[in-house]
């Protein structure tokens, strides 16, 4: 229906005429529930994240371009961290003190959990060791590739948050984690809460022993001294044993 609009016009303009909307106009859909992380959907410019640059390239395409007789892993770089020749390794941290890459971390190791393998997490802020495996690893690389997470499978690295959530939607990180085996733990872990590190056994966290000294030290009889921890690391802190 229109109605006509009675108005005296203004100078050198033609009466205008109201329209009003139809009954039949279909409403408009409810935004997506999805919440996730915002670097999954890839298409939300108000959630993205400014401080991560998009990809060009296009993993998906990468895999189907192998021979059928090579593997998917074959096209990533070969990089084995210590220990983890046929495991999931994730170097990740706990620290808030830089948000994004606290909540990147987060997110890869929300998605990982999810496939249900065994994942071998390396927190580099609850253990130096870490931290140096981590550096020694990505020493020929840019100093960004320094920063966790960084994401390892079967002796390859595949990359940081943006490239490990990047191949989870495009849906084939599965056949990267192929033969790795499920985890048996169900829920959270009664022994550590999902931390996967306890205070030592031996030294109560103290990251010190008060032994006693040999006679063949020189030193007499029952004189005690306080040496080092040789099971925690520098917080006092050893790896969970149903977890880890």
């Amino acid at each position: 229906m229109a109605f006509l609009n009675l108005d005296p016009p203004t100078p050198n303009q033609p009466p205008t005429t109201t329209t009003t909307a139809s009954a039949t106009t279909p409403p408009t859909p409810p935004p997506s529930s999805f919440r996730f992380c915002s670097k999954l959907k890839g298409t939300s410019k108000e959630n993205s994240n400014p401080n991560l640059k998009p990809l060009n390239i296009n993993f998906l395409k990468v895999c189907n371009s192998l021979p059928k007789d090579k593997n998917v892993l074959d096209k990533f770089e070969k990089l084995c961290p210590p220990s983890g020749g046929n495991k999931l390794v994730i170097y990740t941290t706990t620290l808030r003190g830089i948000r994004k890459t606290y909540e990147e971390c987060n997110a890869v190791k929300s998605v990982m959990e999810n496939f249900g393998v065994v994942i071998c997490e390396r927190d580099i802020s609850m253990d130096r060791g870490f931290k140096e495996e981590l550096m020694e690893l990505m020493k020929d690389k840019e100093r960004e590739a320094m920063v966790p997470p960084r994401v390892f499978v079967k002796g390859r690295y595949i990359g940081g948050a943006e490239e490990v959530l990047k191949i989870v939607e495009e849906g084939w990180f599965s056949e990267l984690i192929e033969g790795i085996p499920k985890r048996k733990v169900k829920g959270v872990c009664e022994g550590c809460g999902d931390v996967r590190f306890l205070p030592c056994f031996g030294c109560n966290g103290s990251c010190k022993m008060v032994m006693n000294v040999k006679e063949e030290m020189g030193q007499k009889q029952g004189t005690t001294v306080v040496v080092k921890c040789p099971d925690c690391n520098e917080n006092g802190l050893v790896l969970c044993p149903i977890c880890s």
